[in-house]
C-alpha cells in the first residue's frame, strides 16, 4: 500500500471506527422556546396552552385591517378554506406572517406596520376558530417561529 492510499483509507477507518465504537451520537437539538417579549409565566402558560396565541383586542383590530385592507381582494373562505388549512396547519406562524407582510397587499407588499400584520394574524386564527388567549401575540421572529399553526378540526355537523 503506498502513502497516497493508506492516509485517505486511514483516515475513513478512524471516521467508522469512532462512529462505531465512540458510543455518542450527534443529533440536532431543538432551541428552547424561549421569547425575548414574553415573561417566563407567560412562556409556561403558552406551553400549556399553544392554541391561544393571541388576544381578543388584536383579532378585533385585525377586522378593522382585513375590511380596509384584505376584503378587497379576499374572502374570508380564502383563508378558512381545505386548501388553506392543509397549506398552513402544522407551519410556523411566522412562515405565515412573513408570506403576507412580503406580498400584501398586492398592489403594495409591505406598507403596512408589524403590528397591522400581526393583527391581520391574529385574526386570521380566529376566522380559523383557535380561541383568543391573554397573551398577545408579537411580531417577534423567534417567538413566532416557535409557535405552529394548529387548526381544530372541523366541527361534526
Amino acid at each position: 500500500m503506498t502513502i497516497r492510499t493508506f492516509f485517505p483509507t486511514a483516515f475513513l477507518a478512524t471516521v467508522i471506527a469512532a462512529t462505531v465504537f465512540g458510543g455518542a451520537r450527534m443529533s440536532a437539538q431543538r432551541p428552547a422556546f424561549r421569547p425575548a417579549t414574553m415573561a417566563p409565566r407567560s412562556v409556561l402558560a403558552f406551553a400549556a396552552d399553544t392554541a391561544k396565541l393571541y388576544t381578543e383586542a388584536q383579532a378585533t383590530d385585525g377586522a378593522e385591517v382585513w375590511t380596509k385592507t384584505c376584503a378587497g381582494c379576499h374572502e374570508s373562505k380564502d383563508v378558512t378554506s381545505a386548501d388553506f388549512r392543509t397549506k398552513w396547519g402544522g407551519r410556523a406562524l411566522f412562515e405565515l406572517y412573513t408570506q403576507i407582510r412580503t406580498t400584501m397587499p398586492d398592489d403594495a407588499p409591505g406598507s403596512l406596520t408589524p403590528e397591522q400584520y400581526t393583527n391581520a394574524v391574529a385574526y386570521i386564527l380566529k376566522l380559523n376558530g383557535l380561541p383568543a388567549g391573554e397573551i398577545k401575540l408579537a411580531a417577534d421572529s423567534v417567538a413566532m417561529a416557535g409557535m405552529k399553526f394548529e387548526v381544530p378540526p372541523p366541527a361534526a355537523p
